[in-house]
């Protein structure tokens, strides 16, 4: 008999560490799945949705990766949640067409809205909704991360629960001993802090700083009346180095 067809996927990346130890997850020897593709969705501006910096920068973790990129834009999911859910089923249902038969999140929290969505639309699509770290618990998973190899740096802030000291420190061991002195989730499920991965296993280029000074700027977002302020790197600067 011959050997089983493994289950085709698309990895959702945002740029972050979790969607990157997802992929790196599935992709594992003896997994039952091979990952195709991977999946970024961008907003007006072409900022990464959640994140604020470009998607050309996920483009080039693509390239390092050496996997197909999708880029698909969608309106700001705080913006307006119904229309943003249509627009996620309709790229579902693209790729469930393309031949694609599971999609993979890093999304790691269980019974939230984010959660409920992916949920509904993967089943209306009828695309299988697979999640790795999910329900694991954050220190773990960040643990797990860096482990892994995986080198990502702290791109963004929520001001009132991290100070600018955080932005642009390194995720490593350290920092997660931080992280609960701060009594900050360790994984910044919150929204204390979001990240961008540098480095990895399997990049066969890294990302690094063409030496000019971090730029700091501000973003807000507003949900039911409620705004969200976020502190934000300016990361233009990156630049991708061949590794030896």
């Amino acid at each position: 008999m011959g050997e089983k067809r493994k289950i085709r996927v698309a990895c959702v990346i945002s740029g972050g560490k979790d969607g990157l130890y997802a992929f790196s997850r599935v992709r594992k020897a003896g997994s039952p799945y091979e990952v195709i593709s991977l999946l970024n969705l961008y907003v007006d501006g072409d900022g990464v949705s959640f994140h604020q910096y470009h998607r050309k920068l996920v483009a080039m973790q693509a390239r390092a990766i050496g996997l197909p990129l999708i880029q698909r834009k969608v309106v700001q999911q705080y913006d307006d949640q119904k229309r943003f859910e249509s627009q996620l089923l309709r790229i579902m249902r693209s790729l469930k067409r393309s031949g694609i038969d599971g999609v993979v999140f890093g999304y790691i929290l269980e019974g939230d809205y984010q959660d409920e969505l992916l949920h509904r639309v993967c089943a209306k699509a009828d695309i299988e909704l697979i999640l790795p770290n999910y329900k694991e618990d954050s220190r773990e998973v960040l643990e797990g991360i860096i482990r892994s190899g995986i080198r990502a740096m702290v791109s963004a802030v929520d001001p009132g629960k991290l100070s600018d000291k955080w932005l642009g420190r390194t995720i490593d061991g350290l920092f997660v001993s931080a992280m609960s002195e701060e009594n900050i989730d360790p994984c910044g499920d919150a929204g204390e802090y979001h990240s961008f991965v540098l480095d990895a296993p399997f990049f066969s280029e890294r990302l690094v700083r063409n030496g000019e000074p971090l730029e700091i700027y501000d973003t807000e977002t507003s949900l039911d009346g409620e705004v969200f302020r976020q502190r934000n790197l300016r990361l233009d600067g990156l630049v991708s180095v061949r590794k030896r």
